[in-house]
């Protein structure tokens, strides 16, 4: 049996609470805002996708959950993960409470979902592009009036075709979305192995909080943003208009994949904060906890130094 999925600033269990955008920890009332679970887009793309199998791999939830793809197995032990957060606590004038996270309770090792989505792309584009030119403001051959500069437009069109392999999507909301797009930065998605029930012993799973056609709600959005990039490319001039481009997706399909963290949290300043060790690298993850001590007295240390050169010098 897995635990249940935890308060990202308590670590009590969270009620289920399907469908719902909200959910309020009944221990100490964090909120945690998401999107509905039970929403369903109409788009034609998602619809013509035939349906994945279903199950129950987490224990925090009683209806049946699309089942992942593939996963990607821990590289960074337990102990690894410890060293690296006092590490971590030394470098960065934390406080006493972070500098023992590594001791905390809440310390465990999670599976976080992530719909990865793929796609061949062909975007038709209209757009207008802008030169600029100076003239000289005032009376006809006038050599001394004010520069004034305009823009000459001109029409542009054309195609964009475009192969996306792995958009990640995050499917949680319980744990912070900074913190989310950082880790994403370098896990190795070529390094997943096949899901397997077997290789969750003793981790926490965390449930997907959005739901598949929400993931490809965002995937496209994001796909639509590099494509315009491109586009704007293409145009070049000083300035480009784009009012207009309509994609087509082809190949359109998705996994769900489970990426490791070890994730802990410590109380400060009134609530939890949470850190994080990446499962791979273990490079650590979490809102920079400034010790407002020790940020203190390194500031006392660091003006008497400077007050003592001076002192010499003159």
């Amino acid at each position: 049996m897995l635990p249940a999925c935890p308060c990202t600033s308590c670590g009590e269990p969270l009620p289920v609470a399907p469908g719902a955008t909200v959910l309020a920890c009944d221990a100490c009332g964090t909120a945690l805002y998401g999107r509905p679970a039970a929403r369903r887009l109409v788009d034609p793309d998602w619809t013509a996708l035939p349906p994945k199998a279903t199950g129950r791999y987490a224990d925090d939830t009683p209806e049946p959950l699309t089942l992942p793809d593939a996963m990607v197995p821990f590289r960074i032990d337990r102990a690894t993960a410890r060293r690296l957060l006092r590490d971590s606590a030394r470098r960065w004038f934390a406080p006493r409470a972070f500098r023992r996270v590594d001791e905390s309770e809440s310390f465990r090792a999670a599976y976080l979902p992530h719909w990865v989505w793929g796609a061949w792309t062909r975007s038709r584009y209209r757009a207008a592009r802008g030169d600029f030119h100076w003239s000289r403001a005032g009376r006809s051959g006038a050599a001394h009036g004010s520069r004034v500069r305009g823009v000459r437009w001109r029409p542009a069109a054309g195609t964009v075709d475009r192969a996306f392999a792995d958009v990640v999507v995050p499917a949680t909301v319980r744990v912070d979305a900074a913190m989310l797009a950082d880790l994403l930065r370098d896990w190795d998605l070529g390094a997943a192995v096949p899901f397997a029930p077997a290789l969750l012993e003793g981790r926490w799973v965390q449930r997907y909080d959005l739901e598949p056609e929400v993931g490809l709600e965002l995937a496209k959005a994001r796909m639509a943003a590099e494509v315009e990039r491109e586009v704007r490319g293409l145009v070049g001039g000083d300035a480009q208009h784009v009012p207009v481009i309509e994609t087509a997706y082809a190949g359109l399909g998705y996994r769900l994949v489970l990426l490791p963290v070890w994730l802990a949290s410590y109380p400060y300043r009134g609530r939890r904060r949470m850190v994080a060790v990446h499962g791979e690298t273990g490079r650590v993850v979490a809102e920079r906890p400034w010790s407002g001590t020790k940020l203190g007295i390194a500031f006392t240390l660091a003006a008497t130094v400077a007050g003592v050169i001076l002192y010499s010098v003159v």
